[in-house]
């Protein structure tokens, strides 16, 4: 199992993203992860890290595919992987309808939008020549998504989900690649580490099509409410020393996950002490 992790590109500077890739590649992280929110390009903020960077990989997680076309998705990726050694990864993604509303488009459904997107993304021709590969993964959590996922691309990604989800998404996507997001509470009492994935995914809580997910892993409704019951905190959330943290990643990993995504909570990857926190989980995971 390898390891990522995502960047929280948002709440830096360009000076701090830099020092940011030096240290993450200095870790022992094999990819680093920029997502797309409201905030940075994920494409420009993937090339600031590259070239900041000599061996690790670099992806988006997610691009959103509302956000721009399949062909200039294409010549983003391509140019990324041109320019830096074949180190780029494009991980896709179709946000939510809450998400999507501020830009002005309007819903349609998942399967239908990304076939339209990855056969305009397969047809579309460059004017550059490149030689270089990009692998393309998918955030998915309903089988349809996930079918997709392991007929057109190379894998998918999952986020706040089970043991058992990832041993059935794993089923779903045969030999490709499975990826999990896996928030990671450095904290060691029960009560702060809970308090502080809360808040951390407080911003998920209210969204129907994570609801809809969590009752077909058995939770009922109570147990998302109010910040989410303690149940439902450990089910998804990995907390504790760097032992309790490792063994819940080897528990995914025997469920299938192939790469596990670190989003770090209470690690302060500003100072050199919260990296060797990551440093110290990646060589004992």
């Amino acid at each position: 199992m390898s390891h990522g992790i995502m960047c929280t590109a948002d709440a830096m500077t360009n000076d701090e993203l830099i020092i940011y890739a030096k240290r993450a590649e200095a870790s022992g992280i094999d990819t680093i992860w920029a997502p797309e929110l409201f905030g940075r390009d994920p494409f420009i903020t993937s090339a600031v890290l590259l070239g900041a960077t000599s061996s690790i990989r670099v992806g988006t997680a997610i691009a959103n595919v509302y956000a721009r076309d399949a062909r200039a998705t294409k010549s983003a990726a391509y140019s990324l992987a041109d320019g830096y050694g074949d180190r780029f990864d494009l991980g896709l993604g179709l946000s939510n309808k809450v998400g999507n509303a501020p830009r002005g488009h309007d819903w349609l459904p998942p399967v239908q939008k990304m076939t339209d997107f990855i056969d305009l993304y397969d047809a579309a021709d460059l004017m550059f020549k490149s030689t270089g590969q990009v692998s393309r993964y998918l955030a998915a959590h309903g089988p349809k998504l996930m079918e997709f996922a392991a007929d057109r691309l190379e894998g998918a990604y999952t986020y706040l989900q089970t043991l058992d989800f990832s041993a059935t998404a794993k089923a779903r996507l045969g030999d490709k690649r499975l990826h999990l997001m896996q928030p990671t509470v450095f904290v060691e009492d029960p009560t702060e580490a809970r308090n502080a994935a809360r808040r951390a995914i407080a911003v998920y809580m209210p969204l129907e099509n994570y609801h809809r997910a969590w009752r077909e892993r058995g939770f009922a409704d109570s147990d998302f409410a109010d910040g989410g019951s303690d149940t439902f905190i450990d089910a998804l959330i990995a907390w504790g020393d760097r032992d309790k943290i490792v063994r819940r990643y080897a528990e995914h990993r025997d469920k299938g996950v192939d790469h596990i995504i670190i989003i770090a909570v209470k690690a302060d990857l500003r100072t050199e002490a919260g990296w060797k926190q990551i440093e110290s989980l990646v060589a004992a995971s």
